[in-house]
């Protein structure tokens, strides 16, 4: 779905790293895109599948300047689609039918530059008028799926890690 910075209203996946830059000091790096697909089976108050596709090569961040090195680090070229499917079942509880906010954590297999390692993220999710809200960051490690700190001249240091952060906005199909 769509996706602008401003509102945050949509589907999207992205990042958010802390960086130092020469002249400007401590900052945040925010890349986002909302191109987003996938879909999540529930049978009765249980999350039983989940899988989800982010189209890596529309990944834009709050620094134009910083998209093509966020691609490169990425390696969008040879690996542009991140997948995230889960691996264990996401039990919700039977107040979330009635619209209440469900904190618990997805598990799944996540894959970045061709590379799955499973995680564990916090999630909150709730059904407002037919649509179910999920949000969730987890932190990650670049390195566990071969992805490079982005780097630029002006750039004095990036984090080697940062957070995974999604706002998913389903829908029965």
């Amino acid at each position: 779905g769509e996706f602008d910075y401003e509102s945050a209203t949509g589907s999207f996946v992205g990042f958010r790293i802390q960086e130092e830059l020469v002249g400007v000091g401590a900052t945040e790096a925010v890349g986002r895109t909302g191109d987003v697909t996938g879909s999540m089976t529930i049978e009765g108050t249980t999350v039983t599948e989940g899988s989800f596709d982010v189209d890596l090569t529309t990944i834009t961040t709050n620094e134009s300047r910083r998209d093509d090195r966020v691609q490169s680090a990425l390696n969008t070229s040879t690996n542009p689609t991140a997948t995230f499917t889960l691996t264990a079942p996401i039990e919700l509880g039977a107040a979330a039918a009635g619209g209440e906010t469900v904190t618990t954590t997805a598990t799944g297999d996540l894959t970045i530059n061709g590379i799955t390692n499973e995680i564990a993220m916090p999630i909150e999710a709730r059904l407002v008028d037919g649509t179910v809200f999920v949000v969730g960051s987890v932190q990650i490690t670049f390195a566990d799926w071969d992805v490079e700190v982005p780097s630029a001249p002006i750039v004095v240091g990036a984090e080697d890690h940062g957070d995974l952060e999604l706002q998913l906005l389903l829908v029965r199909g």
